[in-house]
């Protein structure tokens, strides 16, 4: 089964599926490993993860052509990652998506941005016209080698400058008809009246196609107190929580480093403490080094196992 397949099985199986956003191989793992049925990589945890630098454009379509096949290579479930503009125009389009699909990706979700493109929630977002943003989509979907490859029209009209619900509603039509399989609005807010709005007037034509992006923290969430299943019944068939592995690597290190300049040893002290609790605390198992021990005492010679292992 292709990867494409797999998450359409998964959509398919599903009355939604949620995940959370992550930046690196390690995350996809611990997601995998949660259970959680496919992973999402975004260009901002990708941008800040690899460059140091905001999402702003900086991110290249070939290191995240050559991360994201890192990401898909160390699970089995499915990946989807965020394509931004797909890198250039719809000429550039076919590359992104060809390179994508030999990466192992099953999705990608392309937007409607201008070039240099920002993060969903930055200030400053401009859109190309209708028509060019359509003419990339279509290019990404006739690129596929395999047809199970999904692809996602993403708009970010709704707080871009010129647009607005109806706008963002005219795109996301548009990107329906011109044949991708699902997509996926940026909001500007979390109050779900606006994501209710957006699905009463889309979900009737084109169901079972919306996907919803949970910027968690800027967007204060933890204020609403919306569950995904209130999400789900608005009609979105997938959804992301992001930035979650960023947040999650980010913070609990920050506070880590602040306890190691101020305490010293005291810290490694307590950190080892916590971790050799946690189901994760044993490393090399988690990153599967039991597995390439058995499989060098299938391939390896004898002599060669008894001088790297000894009597052990």
């Amino acid at each position: 089964m292709s990867k494409g397949k797999k998450f359409r099985a998964v959509l398919s199986e599903n009355k939604y599926v949620v995940t959370p956003g992550v930046a690196t191989p390690l995350h996809a793992k611990i997601v995998e490993n949660a259970g959680f049925k496919f992973v999402y990589l975004g260009g901002h945890d990708v941008t800040i993860t690899m460059l140091g630098l905001p999402d702003v454009g900086f991110l290249t379509q070939t290191e995240m052509a050559q991360h994201a096949k890192h990401v898909a290579d160390a699970v089995e479930i499915p990946v989807m990652i965020d394509g931004d503009t797909g890198y250039g125009n719809a000429i550039n389009v076919i590359r992104t998506i060809r390179d994508l699909e030999s990466a192992g990706v099953a999705a990608v979700h392309i937007e409607d941005q201008d070039s240099p493109k920002r993060c969903g929630y930055m200030a400053g977002k401009t859109l190309i016209p209708i028509d060019e943003a359509v003419g990339k989509l279509k290019a990404a979907l006739d690129a596929r080698r395999d047809k199970d490859f999904v692809v996602v029209g993403r708009t970010d009209a709704i707080s871009a400058v010129g647009g607005g619900m109806d706008e963002a509603l005219r795109r996301a039509k548009a990107y329906a008809a011109a044949g991708c399989d699902m997509v996926m609005p940026i909001f500007s807010s979390p109050d779900p009246a606006q994501a209710k709005a957006f699905a009463d007037a889309f979900r009737a034509e084109y169901p079972d196609t919306m996907m919803y992006f949970l910027y968690a923290s800027l967007m204060k969430w933890h204020e609403t107190r919306v569950t995904f299943e209130d999400i789900a019944a608005l009609g979105y068939k997938a959804m992301h929580v992001s930035l979650a592995g960023l947040r999650l690597t980010m913070q609990p290190f920050y506070d880590y480093t602040a306890a190691l300049m101020q305490n010293g040893a005291e810290a490694e002290w307590a950190l080892e403490e916590k971790t050799a609790k946690h189901p994760l605390g044993d490393i090399l198992a988690f990153e599967g080094f039991p597995a390439i021990k058995a499989m060098e005492e299938k391939y390896l010679p004898a002599e060669v196992l008894d001088r790297k292992y000894g009597a052990e």
